[in-house]
């Protein structure tokens, strides 16, 4: 019963996450080529990890707000416009979800990091 809800917790946030990513993706703004515009290493992490964004023009303010795989939010932070070191005391081993919201709070990207510690 367990592993069926939770499956069904994954699959829900999954769908929530793509439809979210499909409508910003009109206003979306990219680096040229349409690649990712966040690059976060090391992944997986065992101690922290670090958030950069890659634009040219780094006066654009952005959230990043990170969840466990179960949904739950776990971190937020404010106001990112280039590179954020994230610490992982606080985390435990796992896979978690990160998104990178503007500040009208669209979807800009999201992606997934592992702690391994």
């Amino acid at each position: 019963m367990w592993k069926t809800s939770t499956l069904i917790l994954i699959m829900v946030f999954s769908l929530f996450t793509s439809i979210g990513k499909a409508q910003s993706d009109k206003s979306q703004p990219t680096t040229e080529g349409g690649s990712k515009i966040v690059k976060l290493y090391p992944n997986p992490a065992t101690t922290v990890i670090t958030f950069e964004v890659q634009q040219h023009n780094n006066d654009r303010l952005y959230d990043l707000i990170v969840y466990n795989f179960l949904g739950k939010k776990i971190d937020q932070l404010k106001g990112i416009s280039s590179k954020t070191t994230v610490s992982l005391d606080n985390y435990y081993n796992g896979l978690y979800i990160f998104q990178l919201r503007d500040q009208r709070g669209n979807l800009v990207e999201s992606g997934k990091f592992n702690v391994v510690k």
